[in-house]
């Protein structure tokens, strides 16, 4: 994992400022504390802005509730479904280490589409349905 630190200059007195700030990548190691090397499962997320900070929700919802609720709205049964869930962590993030966590997950859903169409041979037609799809 690297992280990208600025080394931003300040103005002096005369008010020359630096050359524009340019990232830096430096090897980071991050050592478990307590049980935070333990995965955590989460199926939904939800960010929040407040007093300047990014708070991240991860929480689960039984897969089977979910999809009670799906069958229930599509039947019309039910307008307004509500769920409860376990909250599994909050994180609380600055905004511009919030931009580069955005700018990391970026990355990883790049490289992951990039080796996902190297192992995958293209399809006849994109219109059609792959037969295997549990996509309906």
């Amino acid at each position: 994992m690297s992280q990208n630190l600025s080394n931003n200059k300040q103005a002096s007195a005369n008010g020359y400022v630096g050359a524009e700030a340019q990232p830096v990548n430096i090897g980071l190691r991050l050592r478990a504390v307590d049980q935070s090397d333990r995965s955590i499962v989460s199926n939904i997320t939800g960010v929040h802005l407040g007093s300047g900070f990014a708070f991240i929700d991860f929480g689960f919802i039984e897969q089977t509730a979910l999809t009670e609720v799906t069958r229930a709205a599509r039947a019309g049964e039910q307008k307004n479904p509500t769920l409860d869930g376990r909250l599994e962590r909050r994180i609380a993030m600055g905004i511009g280490d919030l931009a580069q966590l955005a700018r990391q997950i970026e990355q990883v859903i790049a490289a992951a589409g990039k080796a996902r169409t190297v192992a995958s041979p293209p399809q006849q037609d994109p219109l059609v349905p792959d037969p295997v799809s549990s996509l309906q």
